[in-house]
């Protein structure tokens, strides 16, 4: 069977596993280049463009096996799940040192677990940390920023292995 190009985009054709396969990467290609080149408030719309083609996607595999359409959302709920997962993860570690020179400059021990501890429980401390964040913008943006590309890779990663199943769903019809 030819590779259908439609079949990236729009959920109303069929997807055999080539196509599939390719469709994923092209998919991934154009979220890289989204991160790569468009600002926050575009990359989001983006994103939501590329949720939609994915979306697309799976649902023509699907129908090329005779499977049933809502199993579309397995690969795209893990996916953004292990994306968010890794964002925050990635996004905590970008702002820890910061937050521990904030700590420091407030008269912290930083090498003292336990006041480190009750710091970080601190509503005062905590409220002030906020405020040195919004008045610092490039700084918070370029932490926030920290998450892009290791949740993008992650996010890749769980579609493309659960792409294995989708791909080896047999040919109905």
């Amino acid at each position: 069977m030819p590779i259908n190009f439609r079949a990236f985009f729009l959920p109303d054709t069929r997807a055999d596993a080539d196509t599939f396969w390719l469709g994923l990467g092209f998919i991934a290609f154009a979220d890289a280049l989204r991160l790569t080149l468009l600002d926050a408030g575009l990359a989001m719309f983006a994103w939501l463009l590329i949720l939609f083609c994915l979306a697309a996607l799976h649902i023509n595999r699907l129908r090329d096996a005779g499977r049933q359409g809502p199993l579309v959302i397995v690969p795209l709920a893990a996916g953004v799940a292990v994306k968010a997962i890794v964002a925050i993860i990635a996004v905590t570690v970008a702002i820890l040192p910061g937050f521990m020179d904030y700590l420091e400059a407030q008269g912290v021990d930083i090498n003292d677990p336990a006041q480190v501890q009750a710091a970080g429980q601190d509503d005062e401390l905590i409220a002030g940390f906020q405020q040195l964040m919004i008045e610092n913008e490039a700084d918070t943006l370029a932490a926030f920023s920290a998450g892009d590309w290791p949740s993008a890779i992650a996010f890749w990663l769980t579609v493309f292995a659960i792409g294995f199943w989708f791909a080896r769903m047999p040919r109905k019809g």
